[in-house]
């Protein structure tokens, strides 16, 4: 199986430093841009999922009944 860790320099050996600087800087803004829109959607479809029951530690699965349920 082939490399799948590759750095922005393998990416584009022919930038110099000044470009790969750039591009890395770039490629961190963009991943976290990426992982906010994330944890915002996930607290948005989820949001009881970062709590916790603190007795067991795991997460309340009871659903709630909804008006199309009854």
């Amino acid at each position: 199986m082939g490399k799948t860790d590759l750095t922005i320099q393998e990416l584009y050996p022919r930038f110099n430093e000044q470009e790969i600087k750039e591009a890395e800087e770039s490629f961190d803004r963009y991943l976290t841009l990426v992982l906010r829109i994330f944890d915002r959607l996930e607290s948005e479809i989820h949001p009881q999922a970062d709590q916790l029951i603190s007795c067991t530690g795991t997460l309340d699965c009871t659903a709630p009944q909804s008006e199309a349920s009854t």
